[in-house]
C-alpha cells in the first residue's frame, strides 16, 4: 500500500495512524501527494486529521518521553525528500523499544534521523538570536526570514511567550507562509503577498536608523573579524538584518 498525504506534520502522524489500522507491514511507501501519483501500486489518500495525528504523537510521547516526540517533529521539518519512510521505521521502532535513541551509534539509520533533528535545532537556535522583528504600517511586528529547514513554526512558541502582548508574524519567504500570532493563538497560513507590498511604519524607519547607527558606534575597526562574524552571522541571513542590509547601503 502507498500512502499519501499533504506534506505537513498533522498529514504525515494521520498516514502513521492509518498505517497501523491497515497493519504497518503492508505499507511499502509514503509521499508527498505534491510528488505525484504512482499508478503501479495500490494508494491511498490520507487528509490531514488532527485528532488522529494527536493519538500519534501522544501516543509516542507516553510512550517514549518528549526527546523521541521532539526528534520526529524536528526531523520532519528538516524536509528531507527520503524522510517519509525513515521517519516510518522511527516510529515502529520507537514504540516496539522505548529506549531506542540509545542505539543511534550503532544504527546509523536512528542517527541520521537525529542528524536532521539536530539541524534543524541547530538553526533555529541561531534564528532566535538572529530575528528582527519590524514594525509594519498597521502596528503589527512582521520578520522575514529564509532558512534552510522549516523553521518558524518551531520558533512561534517562544514568541508567543516573548511577545505575547504583541500582534506578529514569521515570514519565510522560500516556502511562502507565514507563522501569525494574535495576542491570543498561534495560526500557520500559506502566503501569496509579495515583500514588496511591505509598507513599514515613519517610526520603524527611524528606529531601524537608530539601531544602525549604535551598532556602527560600538564596532572597533582594530578588531574585526569577519571570519568570526560569518560564524555567528552567516552571510545568508545577512539580507534579512536590519543592521547589515542598512550598513551595506550606508558603505555603498
Amino acid at each position: 500500500m502507498y500512502y499519501q498525504y499533504d506534506g505537513s506534520f498533522s498529514g504525515f502522524l494521520s498516514v502513521i495512524y492509518e498505517a497501523y489500522h491497515d497493519g504497518t507491514s503492508h505499507v511499502e511507501g509514503i509521499e508527498n501527494i505534491c510528488a505525484g501519483t504512482n499508478i503501479f501500486e495500490k494508494e491511498k489518500k490520507v487528509d490531514a486529521n488532527l485528532t488522529k495525528a494527536d493519538k500519534v504523537l501522544n501516543g509516542l510521547y507516553r510512550k517514549c518521553g518528549a526527546r523521541v516526540a521532539q526528534t520526529l517533529y524536528f526531523a520532519f521539518m528538516a524536509e528531507r525528500p527520503e524522510r517519509e519512510m525513515l521517519l516510518f521505521y522511527f516510529i515502529c521502532a520507537a514504540f516496539r523499544n522505548s529506549h531506542m535513541l540509545s542505539y543511534s551509534k550503532t544504527d546509523p539509520w536512528i542517527g541520521q534521523v537525529e542528524n536532521w533533528a539536530l539541524q534543524t535545532s541547530n538553526e533555529r537556535y541561531r534564528m532566535l538570536g538572529l530575528l528582527r522583528f519590524r514594525e509594519l504600517a498597521e502596528g503589527m511586528l512582521y520578520a522575514a526570514i529564509r532558512p534552510k529547514y522549516n523553521i518558524a513554526p518551531l520558533m512561534a512558541g517562544h514568541f508567543a511567550q516573548r511577545l505575547s502582548g504583541e500582534e506578529w508574524a514569521i515570514h519565510d519567504l522560500g516556502r511562502h507562509l507565514a507563522v501569525y500570532y494574535d495576542k491570543k493563538r498561534i495560526i500557520t497560513t500559506d502566503v501569496t503577498e509579495q515583500e514588496t507590498n511591505i509598507k513599514y511604519s515613519k517610526s520603524e524607519k527611524l528606529f531601524s536608523s537608530i539601531w544602525c547607527q549604535y551598532y556602527r558606534h560600538i564596532s572597533i575597526q582594530e578588531r574585526e573579524n569577519p571570519n568570526l562574524r560569518r560564524s555567528f552571522m552567516p552571510e545568508k541571513y545577512w539580507p534579512y538584518l536590519t543592521e547589515m542590509t542598512q550598513l551595506s547601503e550606508h558603505h555603498a
